[in-house]
């Protein structure tokens, strides 16, 4: 008998697949896997095995054993399967102990289904030196182009508040959009968060990296190669994001011989993302969508009493295959992103009544708390459409009249530097953004 404690424990991949270079089998030579502190229940060993039915004439009313697609090694039959491996995890963030995730598990999860950048060391945390207005601020630190786009955060009045830079260098100042509140005064410090963020324009359908996953046991062993991400949901329990993540995998396989036991998982120093102390937040106006901004948004703020929300982003994976190996394809693409943002609203608001029939886009913008060194998270579609109508309010709970808000991403174009900004997180049309520690 053996008790089905486990663990996943996830790792970088070089090459898509890990194709050992002599053999074409995917390998665990070279790979480095971190255990990921995720909920066990969704840990399962994944994967069907892909055959050819054989439906061969016969003389007789029985089945013919299917022939299952794979390559022969010493003579044998390679096992291969192909599935998903799900994980759920908190958006507990870095700490102070690093000024990146490059190398931390959020880090290898979120880059296998986005891009990413990294603040550069004048955002980290750096304390304004005057603000003109809510939009406006003079940087201590030099704020390079390529931070216009990532998501940045301030602590006002106790509370986590965010925005995103449109243009870094407007006359030595630096805009955000939307605008932080009215309290956005004096010498507040500014830190930037990496952002993960689905890129656009000629980056369109590319990631960071695939990666393989390891499940760990008592007497049992998984592997999985060729991982990308097909999906990640966000949900609140009780005021603590939850990501819920899906990776199509290109190769499964079990190593058992070498099974020995979970591995204890490796914790974040930071603190998790809870939808408390913070904002969520539409712009007032429409930035720039359909057509190119000639300047960086200054959009106005309008912070909502928003109860609770839900995030769902799906990638559309495309296998680039061919036949050189048992794993059937060089590489996954990604041909659509579907982002659908959810908010439900305790107290109805007004402002957004006709935005469906008016194909109003706004700025809304997610924030959770603590922020600080090392802490903090935010949510953004800088540019969101309406799939519902928000003047149909939600009277079924019998209790209180709710509003919902249903937003997809549409084209944004509000980023902005001596031109359109088209490139890393600029212009992007979805950002998730966790903060870094100032080192």
């Amino acid at each position: 008998m053996a008790v089905t404690h486990r663990s996943l424990s996830v790792a970088v991949e070089t090459i898509f697949g890990s194709p050992a270079p002599t053999t074409g089998i995917p390998s665990t030579s070279g790979l480095t896997y971190v255990s990921i502190p995720c909920e066990r229940d969704p840990i399962l060993i994944p994967g069907e095995p892909v055959v050819s039915e054989r439906n061969d004439t016969k003389d007789g009313n029985y089945f013919n054993a299917p022939e299952p697609d794979t390559v022969w090694s010493g003579g044998n039959r390679l096992r291969r399967r192909t599935g998903q491996v799900v994980c759920r995890v908190d958006l507990t963030t870095i700490g102070t102990s690093a000024n990146n995730y490059t190398s931390n598990y959020l880090g290898y999860l979120l880059g296998a289904g986005f891009k990413t950048q990294v603040p550069s060391s004048g955002l980290r945390s750096d304390t304004a030196s005057a603000v003109s207005d809510v939009n406006t601020y003079s940087p201590t630190g030099s704020i390079l182009e390529s931070d216009v786009g990532l998501i940045v955060g301030t602590e006002l009045n106790g509370r986590a508040e965010y925005s995103a830079i449109t243009d870094n260098d407007v006359v030595g100042d630096v805009t955000v959009s939307p605008a932080f509140s009215s309290a956005f005064t004096g010498t507040p410090t500014i830190r930037g968060l990496q952002t993960w963020y689905i890129p656009s324009r000629s980056a369109t359908g590319t990631f960071e990296h695939s990666l393989s996953f390891k499940i760990d046991g008592v007497n049992f062993q998984s592997l999985a190669f060729g991982c990308v991400l097909e999906s990640m949901s966000i949900t609140v329990d009780n005021g603590r994001l939850m990501a819920d993540l899906t990776y199509q995998c290109a190769y499964i396989t079990d190593n058992h011989s070498a099974a020995s036991t979970p591995i204890e998982p490796v914790y974040n120093s930071g603190a998790p993302a809870l939808f408390r102390g913070a904002y969520a937040v539409v712009s007032s106006g429409s930035p720039a969508s359909e057509s190119n901004g000639t300047v960086g948004e200054t959009q106005g703020r309008i912070a909502l009493d928003c109860e609770d929300f839900t995030l769902t982003v799906t990638n559309t994976l495309v296998p680039l295959g061919w036949s050189n190996d048992v794993i059937g394809m060089s590489d996954m693409e990604v041909s659509e992103v579907s982002v659908e943002l959810n908010l439900t609203l305790s107290t109805v608001n007004t402002t957004v009544n006709d935005d469906f029939f008016n194909r109003t886009a706004r700025q809304v913008i997610v924030g959770t708390a603590p922020f600080g060194d090392g802490k903090g998270a935010a949510i953004m579609l800088p540019a969101a459409i309406l799939t519902n109508d928000p003047s149909v309010y939600d009277v079924s709970g019998n209790d209180i009249v709710r509003q919902n808000l249903n937003y997809r991403q549409a084209r944004y174009a509000g980023d902005y530097t001596d031109s359109s900004y088209e490139l890393l997180a600029g212009n992007s049309p979805f950002r998730i953004g966790l903060t870094v520690g100032n080192v």
